[in-house]
């Protein structure tokens, strides 16, 4: 991609956000600001989002998972069939609006949808056993949005549905998305994530949390007890009720408080066993091994896309001390950076064409900006590798190779480039 046709220009400085990692996607071009929590994203973050999303994608497919998409604008009937249209509007966080044929509500989440996707097919025990799942945009008027694309009005998202018989069904289906979490997290190269301990407020009682933990951007508490693997947030660790205290924490309900320690998390996933309440709340019944109508077992999952773009990027300040994306998600590969001259364009874009042709993701600078200019801009846009077609290309013959991740930079010929 020749980035003179991004209509690309990056900033010298933001400094108005609250979010250090936002001023930086904001002053690579890459991330624009229309108002309080809604974003747009350039060429380069687009394609980062959609190589995340595949990510996620192929590791839910692997486990037998089906893709579907769900209205983003939502009929009010169906918020009123499972009696909580009222209780979203009160709380605010819902957009709503009307049309000519009634209410509707601006997708905030999808639990009545996903169930009216299949209620009506589902007539006996052998149409059960799936998990559907959709990646798209939610809507929520957030009091008050913090750290840029972390917590914003609008977002992106992937959120998953189960449909079991029973609830041992269900269950098996709980641990099957947790694994694959584990998967999706450690492939985008997150290695300070831990599965938590919290309360279910989708209507059933077991619930996990997927956390991120960093001081700087965690926005929520986490009780910690690293000897024993438990980690609870802090509802569960508050909680008065001791039966419900039992059945979510176990065998760990007696450990003491004094041996927990506090740290700060940001949740980056969640998954629910919702057991039968939408399908109680909606009639989604169906006929069971032993021949009686019952309601089926349902659980529910998210993993916020738009909030892992942010994560990532501050992970990788954190572990390289610079602004790099991980291989498997960046936009490019490499970033071929010309001198702006005909006989170093025309060589750039010779290279260009032949590593394009082995499959590389690559871009080449072309734009009328110094070198100096270009490398700088580089540093915004996260390209781990460039290739420098200039001076000396012109007098030896020679580029320069830079490796940003392992701070290596050689002169190397054409024919090293072509071996990429």
């Amino acid at each position: 991609m020749k980035l003179s046709n991004l209509g690309l220009k990056t900033k010298k400085n933001i400094g108005n956000e609250d979010c250090y990692i936002n001023e930086l996607l904001e002053q690579s071009g890459q991330l624009k600001k229309f108002s309080a929590g809604c974003f747009g994203y350039g060429t380069m973050l687009l394609k980062i989002k959609r190589n995340i999303e595949e990510v996620i994608r192929r590791n839910l497919d692997e486990i037998g998972c089906a893709e579907v998409q769900y209205s983003i604008l939502q009929a009010k009937s169906y918020w009123q069939a499972s009696g909580r249209w009222d209780k979203y509007v009160d709380s605010g966080t819902m957009f709503t609006t009307k049309g000519r044929n009634g209410e509707y509500s601006v997708c905030a989440t999808a639990e009545e949808f996903s169930l009216a996707m299949v209620k009506d097919h589902i007539k006996s025990y052998r149409d059960l056993g799936f998990i559907h799942y959709q990646i798209g945009t939610k809507f929520r008027d957030e009091i008050r949005c913090q750290g840029g694309i972390i917590k914003s009005k609008e977002f992106n998202m992937m959120d998953a549905y189960s449909f079991d018989e029973s609830k041992e069904k269900m269950i098996e289906n709980y641990n099957k998305i947790k694994e694959a979490y584990y998967k999706i997290f450690e492939e985008l190269g997150l290695d300070n994530v831990k599965s938590i301990i919290s309360v279910n407020d989708m209507g059933g009682k077991i619930a996990s949390e997927f956390v991120w933990f960093d001081e700087q951007y965690g926005q929520d508490t986490i009780f910690c007890n690293d000897e024993l693997g438990l980690y609870v947030n802090k509802e569960v660790f508050d909680l008065e009720n001791k039966e419900l205290k039992a059945i979510v924490l176990g065998k760990y309900v007696d450990v003491e408080k004094e041996k927990f320690v506090k740290r700060k998390a940001l949740e980056i996933g969640h998954i629910f066993q919702n057991e039968q309440v939408y399908s109680k709340m909606m009639n989604g019944t169906f006929i069971n091994r032993e021949g009686k109508q019952d309601y089926f077992y349902n659980g529910c999952y998210g993993i916020g896309v738009s909030r892992l773009i942010a994560i990532l990027a501050v992970d990788s300040l954190r572990k390289h001390g610079k602004f790099i994306w991980n291989d498997n998600i960046s936009a490019f590969d490499i970033n071929i950076i010309c001198k702006f001259d005909e006989k170093c364009l025309n060589k750039g874009m010779e290279i260009y064409e032949a590593l394009k042709s082995k499959g590389l993701k690559v871009c080449i600078d072309d734009r009328n900006y110094s070198i100096g200019e270009k490398l700088k801009d580089n540093e915004l846009f996260g390209i781990r590798k460039t290739l420098i077609v200039g001076n000396d290309f012109l007098n030896n013959n020679l580029f320069d190779f830079e490796d940003r991740k392992n701070s290596t930079k050689e002169k190397i010929d054409f024919e090293k480039v072509l071996n990429f």
